[in-house]
């Protein structure tokens, strides 16, 4: 079976800023809570990590601007130009008091990206060691790039559930696997699922996985954009396999030229956000269990192929 190159179209909104409308203002702090809506969102986030400016450097630790997922609480700083995006500036932190429906995937934070269940059917349960997985969203002007993800290896959902998740860190079980309940943590695991490792550059520093960063200035800028072709328009949730004409080093080349160009970095790692219940000052939000995630068959819930 050949290395696969997925261009996997997931949901690219911002979710609208609105106080009451899953934005709070907690004693002077505005708080984007837990997604507890239909949809995933993305966010505009400001995160330690490390970075390269070209291949033949090492990577520099510093604060880094990047658009990604991250599902759970932040700390939230509008931008006043509401013109255009991103209408302010996410800091990601973990709480135990408010834990909402959605799950965040893929997961770039800590030693490793890991990518657990967003549209994982089909040839995505069977992934080779060196497959391409570039996650982002198809608009008219071209692919919308948040993350480039190189599989190194996997474990599979049963294997998650006997362990009850101890190879990840209690903030990724709690963002991630226990929002999955129903694949991951029990009392039937997946039997095809998988939860991929990505290749990091300390592994392979030639072919690894990244996501398009710049450096912390407080200004917001849009994703990389990769040209159509040679990415195609797709749907949301489907991906789409149609790069079988290049090689898989070519492509990331390409990829890699492309979002270097367009002046942005390789975030090749990213701090894990912190566990902080003090921030929410004991404010438990009200979830409504209308609201789906992916997979929420565990709920009862009719899950929406929004992921």
């Amino acid at each position: 079976m050949p290395l696969l190159k997925v261009q996997l179209n997931h949901p690219g909104n911002e979710k609208p800023f609105s106080i009451g409308k899953g934005y709070h203002n907690i004693d002077g702090l505005l708080i984007r809570e837990w997604n507890n809506d239909e949809v995933h969102y993305r966010k505009f986030i400001r995160n330690e990590g490390e970075y390269l400016t070209s291949l033949n450097k090492q990577p520099i630790k510093d604060k880094l601007l990047f658009w990604g997922e991250w599902e759970g609480n932040s700390v939230f700083y509008p931008n006043n130009n509401l013109k255009n995006r991103p209408n302010g500036i996410h800091v990601p932190f973990h709480s135990n008091i408010n834990i909402g429906n959605q799950n965040t995937d893929p997961y770039i934070y800590g030693d490793f990206f890991k990518y657990a269940t967003c549209s994982q059917t089909g040839e995505l349960v069977n992934l080779l060691p060196g497959s391409m997985i570039l996650f982002g969203t198809t608009k008219d002007i071209g692919f919308e790039l948040d993350t480039v993800f190189i599989v190194k290896k996997f474990e599979s959902a049963y294997s998650v559930f006997s362990n009850a998740g101890t190879n990840y860190s209690p903030v990724y079980i709690e963002e991630t696997l226990k929002q999955l309940a129903e694949t991951y943590m029990g009392p039937v695991p997946s039997l095809n699922k998988r939860l991929y490792h990505s290749q990091s550059w300390w592994d392979n520093n030639e072919y690894f996985s990244f996501v398009p960063c710049k450096l912390d200035d407080n200004k917001g800028f849009q994703k990389a954009l990769l040209p159509i072709p040679p990415m195609a328009k797709q749907k949301v949730g489907h991906p789409y396999q149609h790069l079988n004409q290049v090689s898989h080093i070519t492509l990331w080349n390409f990829i890699v030229d492309e979002v270097l160009t367009q002046g942005f970095c390789l975030g090749v790692k990213f701090t894990e956000p912190i566990l902080n219940d003090k921030i929410l000052n004991g404010m438990i939000f009200i979830k409504s269990l209308t609201n789906a995630k992916c997979g929420a068959d565990s709920k009862k819930i009719t899950p929406k192929k929004s992921c």
